[in-house]
């Protein structure tokens, strides 16, 4: 049977008695019933794993003894980041647990000309929080190693700037004359690729003019007209197939 699974703070890993406090120890006590001497597996979501013993047990803090540390093997050899158009409603938080699970590296959420939500910087904030913890609960679930990043950009524009380093940039748009086909003049084996994802609107034709001065290629899904959030999934998915490692590479 697996262990229980936990976050552990990277600082705080390298702490001689390492804890975790706050609701994750009122969890481990009162809801999961652990005491001292228990068996758990902790994470530092930068790729490290660890096998501990609970020393003492308390709703307020739980102190744990380090016995081994190993490296995570579940991460895809592509770094992808998955830029997305801003959705309305709580969809962002479903995208965020379920593209954590699908392996992607950074999410980078941005407002497209056809958001419906409209920019609220203030707002950012308390959203970016709340994505971390969702993003850390799936890493639990799905024993990956490493926490995926959240860095928004303002605008369309700011995100084209922003990918500017990968080694490939793919804008899937519902007006691409073909489904997903990258050409063979593209690099076959990036190790960085930016994905893009329109709002529920799509992305406008000045915004694929813009992607494609940026050095982005433009593909489909298919003929079928898909939920935003159904796109978003897709695309990872194609990607980390024809890429990473949810299919066979060369």
């Amino acid at each position: 049977m697996s262990l229980r699974r936990f976050y552990l703070p990277p600082e705080m890993a390298q702490h001689p008695q390492p804890e975790i406090s706050g609701s994750d120890a009122v969890h481990i006590c009162r809801v999961l019933r652990l005491s001292a001497g228990d068996a758990v597996e902790l994470f530092d979501g930068t790729g490290n794993g660890y096998r501990a013993r609970i020393m003492s047990a308390s709703p307020k803090r739980v102190l744990f003894h380090i016995q081994e540390t190993f490296a995570h093997l579940s991460e895809s050899s592509v770094h992808i980041t998955l830029a997305q158009g801003i959705l309305k409603d709580r969809k962002m938080d479903d995208l965020i647990r379920q593209l954590t699970e699908l392996g992607i590296d950074c999410w980078m959420p941005f407002y497209a000309a056809r958001s419906v939500p409209v920019p609220v910087k203030k707002g950012m904030g308390t959203r970016l929080g709340r994505w971390e913890k969702i993003a850390i609960e799936a890493v639990k679930q799905c024993r990956r190693g490493h926490v995926p990043s959240i860095t928004p950009a303002d605008d369309f524009d700011a995100m084209l700037e922003m990918a500017a380093e990968s080694d490939l940039k793919i804008i899937f748009w519902e007006g691409a004359p073909q489904a997903f086909d990258i050409p063979r003049t593209a690099p076959q084996k990036p190790k960085k690729i930016t994905v893009a994802v329109g709002p529920e609107g799509g992305f406008d034709p000045g915004e694929i003019q813009r992607a494609h001065a940026h050095g982005f290629l433009t593909t489909g899904m298919g003929p079928r007209i898909l939920r935003a959030e159904t796109a978003t999934l897709a695309a990872c998915t194609l990607v980390q197939y024809r890429f990473g490692d949810m299919g066979l590479r060369d």
